[in-house]
This record gives structure tokens, C-alpha cells and sequence, in this order.
């Protein structure tokens, strides 16, 4: 959930638009709504044994650990170190320092520049 608020919000001040504007919005309530569903459902299936989980843990990153409710083990970094991790942060690392050298392909290109009646135009019209 918290992601698809952050992907909405960079996609929303990407273009601006009162139409991306009303998509993003119904994205996160379709989401908010799948939430919420979810829950009543695995509610209604599992009864008190799914209170038990609701109770220690939380769908806003670490905020579980942050509060106590739940304890990382001890060795927590043994999981960071697995092939599918290593493999995204040398991609991550790579995709950083390949910056410069996207940044000029893309002056190449022809841009279509900023849209037309979006939220940036007074920042950037």
C-alpha cells in the first residue's frame, strides 16, 4: 500500500494532470479497498488467529519493530546477503553510476516536454 502511494505521487507530479490526478486517486482507493477487504476476509476465515498476526504487525514498513511489537533476529542480514538481493543492489549500483551516461542518450532524443495544464506548470512553465 505504501508503495503504490509513492509510485501515485511520483507519477502524479511526473505528468500533472487533473486526469492523472483522478487515476492515481482511484488506484490508491482500489488499493485501500483491497486492503480492507482482505482483512475482513482472512477475518471471517481464520477468526482470532488472525487477530493475533493484525496485532503484531503492521502494513507501514518497520513500524512493528519500531514499536515493539515485533524483534529482529539476531542474524536478520543473513537474508540481505541472498542472490536475489545481491543481484538487485548491483543493479541498483549500476543503474547510479550509468546515470550520466542515460542522461545523455535521453538529450538525443526528442523530448515532448512538460504537459500542457498539469500541477508543475507554475513551477516549471
Amino acid at each position: 500500500m505504501v508503495g503504490q502511494c509513492m509510485w501515485s505521487a511520483a507519477h502524479l507530479a511526473m505528468v500533472g494532470s487533473t486526469f492523472n490526478a483522478l487515476t492515481m486517486a482511484l488506484l490508491v482507493g482500489h488499493h485501500l479497498f483491497a486492503c480492507w477487504n482482505g482483512d475482513r476476509r482472512l477475518l471471517e476465515e481464520h477468526g482470532e488467529a488472525f487477530e493475533v498476526v493484525r496485532e503484531r504487525t503492521s502494513t507501514v514498513p518497520f513500524q512493528a519493530i519500531l514499536e515493539g511489537r515485533q524483534k529482529l533476529p539476531p542474524d536478520y542480514y543473513k537474508e540481505l546477503i541472498r542472490a536475489p538481493y545481491a543481484l538487485i543492489a548491483v543493479g541498483t549500483l549500476g543503474a547510479y553510476f550509468a546515470h550520466p551516461y542515460m542522461q545523455a542518450g535521453a538529450a538525443l532524443v526528442k523530448n515532448t516536454g512538460l504537459v500542457e495544464g498539469g500541477i508543475l506548470d507554475g513551477l516549471l512553465g
